[in-house]
């Protein structure tokens, strides 16, 4: 807004003004006289006003307005003399002018846009040094330091709540899997926090949000989420416990995974192995509308899958008949990690567990995979690979958690302080099995 003098000592007589519109706000100064104005706002409500000088009248952007003239002449006082004031003129709007709805068809309107900005916060007073998670050899894993990330632009610099393990993925690279690489090596995808800077160029964040990230930024202290819209980060409502969202990252690989296997209303899905991935399965195979089997070496996690949709749950007899006798099915989702390929794809045409142009779908990592392969041909079966999910994954997951749908809450078996995780990787060593869904506090 440009710096106005001289506008008390202008002006202009009006004596009457007819209906008009701007694309901006417009102030009348009343500098002398008397006369009327009228408005009619954006839902077409008419409201009259008696002007007379020293009055400023204040109309917003889009209202039509005018002025009558007083009642008895139908003109405002001859001494009537106003000055105008145009407001901000937004990109785009038209020039300085009267315009008409009748005419151009549309009454304009504004919309508040914040964007961020870090011109006048205060340095964080965070240490240099911040704790953190590795495995620091082959199946050893230990707390260590790390050096504690800055906010750059385009990112959120956060202070770690809570992160979950992902058990198949984390044990895989302790143990030195086809995950895995050179000791020491960091892990972990399930972040959540709460926002202490907000990087340039970011939008729609503020401090003080609690987002979750699913980019591969192991279990640390304080991390650096990217906010790009194609970024694994979104912000959490407040309905969301952010100690079940530390679970998201699991949950957006059991949607990924269904969205690939393109299940659809009505098909026979069988799961395989209901660990924390598994049990998301179950769910999302529920809700894309197919009848749900899952089997699994632990009646406890069946139990839990029957309470999250699961239509059967079944422990495989040793040749997998009983399974073999609930199908075929139009799609198996392996997620157990075990060497179960033979099985599912069967040794002859009659102990199959997938039906004609089925399809397999291997979640959980693995170096390598054999099966039969005449089976497979004289079957026809698709076998499909998934990779990481996408943003839209997980904003869908974020979405249905909000909405009641989808539940992490029952995958809960364990939740530490980060200071006691050497025990739990251990366990994920020794036992894991005896794990299920683990949640580390940040706090």
């Amino acid at each position: 807004m440009t710096l106005l003098k001289g506008l008390l000592k202008s002006g202009f007589k009006l004596p009457e003004c007819e209906k008009h519109f701007h694309d901006h706000d417009e102030t009348w100064l009343i500098l002398k006289g008397q006369g009327t104005g009228y408005w009619i706002d954006r839902e077409g409500r008419r409201e009259d006003f008696a002007l007379e000088e020293g009055d400023v009248w204040m109309i917003p952007a889009g209202y039509e307005h005018g002025s009558e003239g007083l009642a008895d002449t139908g003109k405002n006082s001859g001494d009537f003399t106003i000055a105008v004031h145009d407001g901000t003129m937004p990109p785009g709007c038209h020039e300085k002018g009267h315009y008409y709805v009748e005419q151009e068809g549309y009454i304009p309107s504004f919309e508040l846009v914040k964007t961020p900005t870090n011109r006048y916060s205060q340095p964080l007073d965070l240490p240099a040094k911040m704790p953190a998670f590795r495995f620091e050899a082959l199946g050893e894993a230990a707390l260590c330091e790390d050096d504690t990330p800055a906010c750059t632009a385009g990112a959120l610099l956060c202070r770690t709540l809570f992160s979950g393990m992902t058990n198949g993925t984390e044990r895989n690279v302790m143990m030195g899997g086809n995950y895995s690489g050179d000791f020491p090596i960091a892990c972990g995808y399930q972040n959540v926090g709460e926002v202490l800077k907000v990087g340039d160029g970011v939008a729609g964040y503020a401090v003080g949000d609690v987002i979750f990230c699913g980019e591969h930024l192991n279990h640390r202290q304080y991390f650096a989420a990217p906010a790009a819209s194609n970024a694994l980060t979104v912000k959490l409502p407040p309905e969301i416990d952010p100690r079940h969202a530390a679970l998201f990252g699991v949950g957006s690989v059991a949607l990924h995974d269904v969205r690939r296997a393109q299940v659809q209303i009505g098909e026979r899905v069988l799961v395989v192995g209901a660990g924390p991935v598994g049990q998301c399965t179950v769910q999302f195979a529920r809700l894309a509308g197919a009848v749900v089997t899952v089997c699994d070496l632990d009646q406890h996690r069946l139990d839990i899958a029957a309470e999250l949709g699961a239509h059967s749950t079944l422990i495989p007899d040793e040749d997998w008949a009983n399974i073999v006798a609930r199908g075929p099915f139009d799609c198996a989702i392996e997620d157990s990690g075990a060497p179960i390929l033979d099985h599912l794809v069967g040794a002859h045409p009659d102990n199959g567990v997938i039906k004609h142009r089925g399809r397999a779908v291997l979640i959980a990592g693995r170096d390598r995979v054999d099966y039969r392969f005449n089976r497979g041909q004289g079957s026809e079966l698709s076998i499909l690979h998934a990779s990481h999910f996408t943003a839209d994954d997980l904003r869908e997951v974020c979405r249905l958690a909000t909405e009641g749908i989808f539940k992490t809450a029952p995958l809960i078996q364990d939740q530490v302080p980060y200071s006691d995780m050497k025990g739990i990787y251990d366990r994920l060593r020794d036992d894991p099995t005896g794990l299920f869904g683990v949640v580390f506090d940040w706090r």
